[in-house]
């Protein structure tokens, strides 16, 4: 039985010439200069493997959260109680990390702003902050996610085979060009060859709206609005209260400020909810910002608005009258919606202007009544999609609709929130986790250091950037604070331009703000140890967060 052990008897008077025969047949023991070689040859072999096929790096800062986290520390809101990250510096003296602590944490789903004294209580008394706004303990740090790469798919012959070599959305670690050391890591938007303008927080390339890959879309739709955390109040320092309000005055919906939602209105007409964020107005729609909670909050950091959005919920119609439950929202003076009916159908609708007729764009069977169904739909990139039970099943399409740079253009001179609503009609239903997530929003702010000095952004709107042969456009999911291609990867003041990359630069081979081809190391895919956290209050981050694992989209 090959590779088996068996067992068999022996004829009598043969056990000495067997320990004979045993005994004789038993390796010789290694050396220790064989063992020192077979050490040194795998080490070797990991060294060979670390370095061309599977490098190892730690992420130090939060430019790519929420993809991949650097140092951090995490958080509770005691208003909502949604858990959430915010980004810490890494302190030089890890016995006195509280020097590195930020002095403000805001949550993302409600604004809750909390605020650290750094040991000295008086000076936020006398600011007038209730006892929940102060942070009475420091938070814990966490270290960087550590990442796998690939580090042999960006070199010849691999990088010009389709699917190995450099592809966009892809996350990727490079050198950065102000010294050719230092790596980065920044998500692949620009190719060479490629004209890119980012427009309205959209990428643009050659002048289209250019969709990201499945697994880049769902990295980057961020958490905006979790109904499973509805808070107990508004935020007294933002002015901000996200929250479900009936339009009607009397209603068939209920139970609007638990997770749980109630639809009882088989008599009942069409009847909406709407997502509004002021305290002092149900009326109006809700802001959707481009908000990270990473971000320690800061005056000169304002967020921008965002009009790319998903609504999603779990829906169960119980008992109907030929009715429906229906998600919609807007992009400028387009609206859409996915209606999902009592009859069996979920069917997808587009109203051009306020008052236009409504346009089907499809209609689908869904599951039978009574049966929960997880209902999204979204705009993004110029696109509007259905979900059903995570599965896409409606995709719009260019003839159908579609943003030109143009289009884009007057979206953002008009700062035009999204009007997100649900509404139902002659159903008896129960809506849960509902949810509204935000897509990535490309800033395009000017950054002004310290000293003064301004870095203007490149490849955005009115600034486009033409990448040459081998050159690439790099971008950071934390939008407005990433050191990335737009500002030259360099800090105010500082030059994008390396010592390294000078000569190349003065014969008009190197143009600022891209990452040369052969300062690209490979693509990370995936992340081995997350966030370490600290054994005790004061000491290392040793314990990983391994329920954090993953593969990095």
């Amino acid at each position: 039985m090959a590779g088996g052990v068996t067992s068999r008897t022996r004829p009598a008077g043969s056990a000495e010439r067997t320990s004979r025969r045993s005994a004789s047949a038993a390796p010789p023991k290694e050396t220790w200069v064989e063992q020192t070689s077979s050490f040194v040859g795998f080490f070797i072999y990991l060294l060979i493997l670390k370095s061309f096929f599977l490098p190892l790096f730690i992420i130090p800062t939060g430019s790519m959260a929420e993809t991949l986290y650097g140092e951090h520390a995490v958080h509770t809101c005691p208003n909502c109680g949604m858990e959430y990250a915010v980004g810490w510096q890494e302190p030089a003296n890890w016995m006195s990390p509280a020097a590195y602590h930020p002095r403000a944490v805001q949550c993302p789903n409600c604004r809750f702003q909390q605020f650290y004294d750094f040991g000295k209580p008086l000076e936020l008394t006398r600011q007038g902050l209730e006892r929940a706004e102060i942070l009475s303990e420091p938070l814990r740090p966490s270290s960087g996610d550590r990442i796998f790469v690939h580090g042999w798919l960006f070199d010849r012959p691999f990088a010009g085979l389709a699917g190995l070599g450099p592809a966009r959305w892809d996350v990727v670690v490079f050198r950065v060009p102000t010294d050719g050391q230092t790596n980065y890591i920044k998500r692949l938007v620009g190719l060479p060859g490629e004209k890119i303008e980012l427009i309205h927080g959209d990428l643009f390339v050659n002048d289209r709206i250019t969709p990201k890959t499945p697994e880049a879309r769902r990295s980057l739709w961020f958490p905006y609005y979790d109904h499973d955390y509805p808070p107990a109040e508004a935020s007294r320092r933002v002015g901000y209260f996200p929250r479900w309000v009936a339009l009607a005055a009397s209603s068939p919906w209920s139970d609007l400020g638990s997770r749980i939602v109630h639809f009882d209105g088989l008599d009942s007409g069409r009847t909406e909810i709407q997502f509004a964020t002021d305290p002092r107005s149900a009326a109006e729609p809700g802001v959707v910002q481009d908000v990270y909670a990473y971000n320690e909050p800061r005056s000169e950091l304002t967020p921008n608005p965002v009009t790319d959005i998903r609504l999603s919920a779990e829906i169960e119609i119980t008992a109907a009258d030929g009715g429906y439950v229906e998600l919609s929202t807007t992009k400028g003076s387009h609206r859409f919606y996915a209606r999902l009916s009592a009859a069996g159908e979920l069917i997808v609708q587009h109203q051009s202007a306020p008052d236009a007729e409504r346009e089907t764009w499809a209609t689908l069977r869904a599951p039978p009544r009574g049966a929960p169904v997880r209902l999204a739909l979204s705009h993004s990139d110029g696109v509007v999609r259905v979900e059903r039970d995570g599965r896409t099943v409606f995709e719009s399409t260019a003839e159908q609709y579609e943003i030109t740079p143009s289009a884009a253009r007057r979206l953002a001179s008009t700062d035009t929130r999204p009007t997100i609503r649900i509404a139902a009609e002659r159903v008896q239903a129960t809506l849960r986790h509902i949810l509204i997530e935000r897509d990535v929003y490309y800033t395009s702010d000017v950054h002004v250091g310290a000293n003064g000095s301004e870095s203007r952004p490149l490849g955005v709107q009115g600034s486009p950037i033409h990448l040459r042969s081998g050159e690439y456009f790099l971008l950071g999911d934390n939008s407005p604070n990433s050191q990335d291609a737009r500002y030259a990867f360099a800090r105010p003041g500082q030059d994008g331009v390396g010592p390294h990359l000078r000569e190349a630069a003065a014969r008009g081979e190197f143009q600022r703000g891209t990452v040369p081809a052969d300062q690209m190391i490979g693509r990370a895919f995936f992340v081995y140890w997350p966030g370490c956290m600290p054994i005790m209050s004061r000491g290392p981050s040793l314990m990983p967060d391994l329920g954090r694992a993953r593969w990095i989209r």
